[in-house]
């Protein structure tokens, strides 16, 4: 794997893969569909600041475990370096639970994970990171304890407040109102860049369209999404449909793959999230390793139209079945391979528009053996996933790659050229995901060939320069 990622690197260095973009972080070029979502929960990522760490008990699963702000600030570089634009971070507001959810007051920022200066701090810091912060906002389900259960002028907003749970009447103008000034009022408040809405069950259609462009009104771009099925303006569409198929398509190799292969751009592409069982639970049950599932899974999900949406934790295959299970501290001793495959894929995808917002044409797509084409009026490159149990061939005909063109493999391969009758043969390995630049035939880079020969001659030379210091100190030493 490190001879892998140094070739690739060279390819990189040598000019070989040219793309015709900018960074996806430039505000004239600001679209979700250039991002890519990290999502997590504050308390479950990383405790930097022991002072705020009230009634917290990291060996209850059910409690608070102490993460912060700061803490996020602090292993932000984990995040970026893997390629995500965009981190998700849950709701903010005081709390009653370590997921946010159970909220007390919008008026104020949940001490546990640091003061409102420190959470502004979280923001400044992201956008000179070119990241974007997004939080969560929960329409209904909130404690009962929240500041409006005990308003008795709000007496008719609730409709229950059994189990310790506040429900709202969301049909009601005045509830309607009050939510969506509560989220203008905080977008106004702090930078963020976005929402993700929740707890739709029983909010009207127009009602969340009405907040969606409320909030839209506050600073461009302002991207609001929802991990739930609905009709409502969000800026991305979530299917569960299309999380499970993908689930069920990587969590063992040979299995269908007809439900992923019509992605369009305004699809959120994810494998699991922070509500379902882990991605790594469904493969161990298959008795399958993990992290090469994983691997192959995120592989096919980054380089399809789609917004990429990652639970984290995914990076080091965290497991769960429940949400005590799957919300588990994040534990930074990763398994760096998987890092460096989702830090290239990532990068791949981050400087190519084509990769984020082109065209697809699926070529072949069979029990886990998928080859498409992605393209634009600048570039092009062919896909290949084989998630399957084999090594799997493809002969690709000019008619789809071009004339006298050549398949520069960023990956897994070398250089693939046309046969004598003009078509290009793909063989790959089993379990890998290959992206193959299309680029024009140019021979030898000459160029590329001779830095090489120069830095193998100097080491050379090194070498040769330490072997006769060490025998004259050995002669040095034996006339003494």
């Amino acid at each position: 794997m490190k001879l892998k990622k140094w070739l690739v690197t060279g390819l990189l260095i040598s000019g070989l893969w040219v793309t015709t973009t900018q960074t996806t972080n430039a505000e004239e070029n600001a679209s979700i569909h250039n991002e890519s979502i990290y999502d997590l929960y504050v308390d479950r990522y990383f405790n930097k600041v022991i002072s705020n760490d009230y009634d917290v008990n990291a060996k209850d699963p059910n409690a608070f475990a102490g993460g912060d702000f700061v803490g996020i600030i602090d292993k932000m570089a984990h995040i970026k370096d893997m390629g995500f634009t965009t981190i998700s971070i849950g709701p903010v507001f005081a709390t009653e639970t370590y997921d946010g959810k159970r909220i007390l007051d919008f008026n104020e920022i949940e001490k546990r994970f640091g003061t409102p200066e420190e959470f502004q701090k979280l923001i400044d810091e992201a956008h000179k990171q070119n990241l974007k912060i997004m939080i969560e906002f929960p329409l209904n389900n909130y404690s009962v304890n929240h500041v409006w259960n005990v308003d008795n002028e709000k007496k008719d907003w609730i409709i229950s407040s059994e189990n310790g749970v506040l429900q709202l009447d969301l049909s009601n103008d005045e509830v309607q109102k009050a939510l969506t000034e509560t989220l203008v009022s905080f977008a106004s408040k702090y930078e963020i860049d976005g929402v993700k809405l929740s707890e739709l069950d029983t909010a009207p259609t127009a009602f969340i369209n009405e907040i969606i462009a409320s909030v839209k009104e506050v600073r461009d771009p302002m991207y609001v999404i929802a991990l739930e099925e609905s009709d409502a303006d969000f800026d991305v569409k979530y299917s569960e449909e299309l999380q499970v198929n993908f689930r069920e398509a990587f969590k063992n190799t040979d299995n269908p793959t007809a439900g992923i292969g019509s992605t369009n751009y305004n699809d959120l592409l994810m494998i699991d999230d922070l509500t379902s069982e882990r991605f790594t639970y469904y493969s161990a049950l298959e008795n399958m390793f993990p992290p090469t599932r994983i691997r192959t899974a995120i592989g096919a999900m980054l380089t399809m139209p789609g917004v990429p949406y990652m639970t984290y934790g995914t990076e080091i295959a965290m497991n769960g079945q429940t949400p005590q299970e799957s919300h588990q501290v994040m534990n930074f001793r990763v398994d760096e391979e998987l890092i460096e495959y989702i830090k290239d894929i990532n990068s791949i995808r981050n400087k190519s528009e084509t990769m984020r917002t082109g065209k697809m044409e699926v070529l072949k797509n069979e029990n886990g053996y998928m080859v498409f084409k992605r393209y634009s009026e600048d570039e092009t490159f062919i896909v290949v996933v084989n998630n399957t149990s084999g090594t799997q061939r493809i002969d690709l005909s000019s008619d789809v790659v071009g004339e006298d063109k050549e398949l520069r493999g960023l990956f897994e391969s070398d250089l693939i050229r046309p046969s004598d009758d003009g078509s290009y043969r793909i063989v790959m390995d089993r379990e890998i995901v290959e992206v193959f630049q299309v680029t024009d035939h140019k021979g030898l880079n000459t160029s590329y060939i001779i830095a090489m020969a120069v830095s193998y001659l100097l080491f050379i030379v090194f070498l040769v320069v330490v072997w006769k210091k060490g025998k004259q100190r050995r002669r040095d030493a034996d006339n003494k």
